[in-house]
């Protein structure tokens, strides 16, 4: 079975910059680039890990995170922000930008087999 992520961000080319990182991983990798339509997809086909941006229109990534722990979702979450937010939610990481596209794999890899 293979590892998806969700990919979560306004900004379509750090999206897809995420995307392919964890493309070439191994991983199967969506893309969503606002919360609602993460909501979607994710109603659609569950995730392994969300990995999302907090700050984007309409349904930011922290509200993302709480609607889904909200209805007993317990997916793991990365969040990704210029402006530091601290955060308080189970089975959440954060991840400052500009990131180290290293350290994004890195924290993927841990989650996944952390959970295995």
């Amino acid at each position: 079975m293979m590892k998806t992520v969700l990919v979560v961000d306004d900004d379509a080319h750090i999206a897809e910059l995420i995307a392919s990182l964890l493309e070439d991983e191994g991983y199967g990798v969506r893309c969503a680039h606002d919360g609602h339509a993460a909501l979607r997809e994710i109603d659609r086909e569950p995730p392994g890990i969300v990995v999302s941006d907090v700050m984007m229109p309409s349904l930011d990534g922290v509200s993302l995170t709480q609607h889904l722990r909200d209805r007993g979702d317990a997916t793991p979450v990365v969040l990704m922000s210029a402006v530091y937010a601290d955060v308080d939610i189970p089975g959440v990481r954060f991840i400052p930008k500009p990131f180290d596209i290293d350290y994004i794999v890195a924290v993927v890899n841990r989650i996944f087999h952390d959970a295995a």
